[in-house]
């Protein structure tokens, strides 16, 4: 009977909280007063961005004072949190892209691709590859490029995991690794086509680690016969004293014990300098074992951002103020990976990552709301929410309200709240058919995929060349 009453009082809640989101949604928003019309222009359809058009359609819906152009060099939005399963197989590319043209037109905005070449702040112009476009109002959310601490060795041989195309092509070159260890006689050769070196213990790296390894464990050992076990390396290096430094320390301290359990190498104190002949160099001169090197070990300020003035932190993140402007630029908001902003009830900076951008741009939303209506602009808040590890098969790590705790319960958390973030219900219930033809039919993973073009901001070689003109990169494994 209570376990009746329980379930009841659970669905009426649920109903009420649904109820209660439609009323709010289908509420008519007030009418602005009367003023010029402005133009708002939106770099990048990350988290940000999107979190960002998500919060004025439904604090203003079409106000004809407020025009909205969003631009990003891609016409799809990427999930990047799930890009590591495109690369292991899991998921299909198709269900973590969602196109962007008709979900920001019923925001009652306008979308154009375009690839942002700078920003003249003077002129209040963004530059693009397809001309000028003009503003009144700009939000900055061109998210992070990646990070090789001036190393071009590393640039130039390491794979990495940052875009569609990056996890497509890591996808097909472990696959041809098997497939040539499979036909391989030469001891030597074989460790060198079965040994991956992933570079960054955060939390890219230790996910993709153990989707790796359940992936070899599953479907891979299954499907080439002649490879064993025991000549399969998987290694996380990390420059730093701990797995995890981004997270707290006790995800950390669990996720050690649990890479440790599945036979997967970590190597910590161990920065990267260089890279000979498909050999990592350590900083204590050392070469490690040769195999396919994955950098995850960093991002930093999109170039653009770099470009900005302003004090620079970590990763050339841009400081911004209390209510995420450029300082001296009111005009100019900046938010997500590039935002440098510091946490007032801890002293820190607020983490890079997807929950803090989503809050940003949620922020910036009612910042503009206000603007519009003549009001003061209200500080931005970061508010903790939890932390969520995904460690392969039936394993995470979950981290909420003091509460931690991992395995199967965690691993369910962890799957049902990816999906609830995943963008329409077609990527969800695409997803969803996915896990379940791996969890269940295991067909697919060991096959290739076409590669996947996309429009490119610039070549690695010209991104290094960019970067350099801001601030010049620290040493990998050092903070500043």
């Amino acid at each position: 009977m209570a376990t009746h009453r329980r379930r009841n009082i659970a669905l009426g809640a649920g109903a009420g909280l649904i109820a209660w989101q439609a009323a709010r949604r289908l509420r008519a928003p007030e009418p602005l007063p009367d003023g010029p019309r402005q133009r708002l222009v939106v770099l990048g359809a990350g988290f940000g961005g999107m979190a960002l058009l998500d919060a004025l359609h439904e604090r203003l819906g079409r106000q004809p004072r407020l025009e909205v152009l969003l631009l990003d060099r891609n016409n799809f939005n990427l999930f990047t949190p799930m890009l590591y399963q495109v690369t292991t197989g899991l998921v299909d590319p198709d269900n973590i892209t969602y196109p962007l043209r008709a979900r920001v037109r019923e925001r009652g905005a306008r979308f154009q691709e375009s690839v942002v070449q700078g920003i003249d702040l003077d002129a209040r112009c963004v530059l693009t590859d397809d001309g000028p476009v003009g503003y009144d109002l700009l939000v900055v959310a061109l998210g992070s490029v990646t990070n090789f601490f001036g190393m071009d060795a590393v640039a130039r041989r390491a794979f990495t995991l940052k875009t569609l195309g990056d996890g497509v092509a890591l996808r097909n070159h472990v696959i041809d690794r098997f497939e040539r260890a499979d036909v391989t006689a030469d001891p030597e050769r074989r460790r060198e086509l079965l040994t991956f070196n992933i570079i960054g213990a955060g939390a890219t790296g230790v996910e993709l680690a153990t989707s790796l390894e359940s992936l070899f464990e599953q479907i891979m050992l299954r499907d080439y016969p002649n490879v064993r076990r025991e000549e399969i390396r998987i290694r996380l290096v990390e420059a730093k004293d701990r797995a995890l430094p981004e997270m707290s320390p006790g995800v950390g301290q669990l996720a050690t014990r649990r890479l440790a359990e599945r036979r997967i190498q970590l190597l910590l104190n161990v920065p990267v300098v260089g890279i000979e002949g498909g050999r990592l160099r350590t900083g204590d001169e050392r070469l490690l074992a040769p195999g396919t090197n994955i950098w995850t070990a960093g991002v930093r300020a999109h170039p653009i951002v770099a470009a900005l003035p302003g004090d620079r932190g970590p990763g050339a993140r841009v400081r911004v103020n209390e209510f995420l402007q450029i300082p001296g630029h009111p005009e100019v908001y900046c938010i997500g990976d590039a935002a440098l902003v510091t946490d007032p009830e801890t002293g820190t900076p607020v983490p890079p990552n997807a929950p803090a951008a989503i809050q940003m741009g949620r922020a910036v939303a009612a910042s503009i709301e206000r603007s519009l209506r003549g009001q003061p602009p209200q500080p931005f808040r970061y508010r903790f929410e939890g932390e969520l590890l995904s460690l392969g098969r039936h394993r995470a790590i979950v981290h909420y309200r003091g509460l931690l705790f991992d395995g199967f319960p965690a691993w369910a958390l962890w799957r049902g709240f990816y999906i609830s973030q995943l963008m329409g219900w077609e990527n969800r219930v695409g997803v969803l058919t996915d896990w379940a033809f791996a969890y269940l039919a295991r067909r697919r993973e060991s096959a290739r995929l076409a590669f996947l073009p996309e429009r490119v901001e610039a070549s690695a070689s010209e991104q290094l060349s960019v970067s350099r003109r801001g601030a010049e990169p620290a040493p990998y494994g050092a903070t500043r």
